[in-house]
This record gives C-alpha cells, sequence and structure tokens, in this order.
C-alpha cells in the first residue's frame, strides 16, 4: 500500500524548530516530523478494541458535546452500588448476582471513564485548556 503524499509550507520559524529536533534526533527532517505529529496526535492504538469505536465517534463531536461527554459522570445510583458491591467484594460476601452486577457497573464505570478521558484529550488537542485536579476541587 502507497504512503499519501503531503507537500507541506510551514513557517521559517515551526520548520527552524523541526530541523534543530530533526538534528537532535540524527533524522532527516521529514522522518522527525512524522514522529513529532505521531507523537502530539491522539493514538487509540492502546485502547481494548471493544472501545475503539465509540471513542473515534467522539472525534467528531463539536467541543460543546466534547465538554459534556468530559463532565459525565456514572449516576450517583450507581455510584453508590458499586462502592457497596466493592465494600462487598473486599469482605469476600459476594452472591454471584452481585459479582455479576459489580462486573456489569466496572464495565459502565469504564466505558465513561474512557470516554471523559477521550473527550479531554480531544479537547486539549484542539487548543482547549483542560482544568487539573485542583481546579476540579473548587
Amino acid at each position: 500500500m502507497s504512503q499519501p503524499m503531503l507537500k507541506l509550507q510551514l513557517p521559517d520559524d515551526v520548520y527552524q524548530r523541526v530541523r534543530r529536533a530533526a538534528n537532535g534526533m540524527k533524522q532527516p527532517v521529514e522522518k522527525a516530523l512524522i514522529r513529532i505529529v505521531t507523537a502530539a496526535t491522539p493514538s487509540l492504538d492502546k485502547v481494548p478494541l471493544a472501545y475503539r469505536a465509540d471513542l473515534e465517534a467522539l472525534e467528531d463531536r463539536s467541543d460543546k458535546e466534547l465538554w459534556k461527554i468530559a463532565k459525565t459522570r456514572l449516576s450517583l445510583k450507581n455510584e453508590r452500588r458499586l462502592a457497596k458491591l466493592l465494600d462487598k467484594n473486599q469482605d469476600g460476601t459476594l452472591t454471584d448476582g452481585e459479582r455479576q452486577a459489580l462486573t456489569d457497573l466496572r464495565i459502565d464505570a469504564d466505558r465513561v471513564t474512557l470516554r471523559r478521558s477521550y473527550a479531554y484529550l480531544l479537547l486539549k488537542y484542539r487548543g482547549h485548556r483542560i482544568p487539573n485536579l485542583a481546579d476540579s476541587r473548587r
């Protein structure tokens, strides 16, 4: 499969930064630029396949929609249920039904966490300031 060819005109200051980085990497400018772009853009390579399509769909969402997703949480009811089941699991007193409920809630929590994280990543990539942990506690 052939690779797409791209002709790109960079501002001189950007080119000089890439050139310096390439010198430091001991690579041609073109290869250095590929590494820089690869490192700077979101990737789902390490995300389990079961979650990828859902996360890829976020890439087409507006910033407003991404902010909404980034602030999504499990329902309070599910958070309480999850905490209760985790405590029972710690004590070793889960029934089979509770064990399945815990598994289901963990999957939901993982999905919410991945969606929130990827929404924040996309927002940051788009140039937005992302609140840090200290900001979120105010």
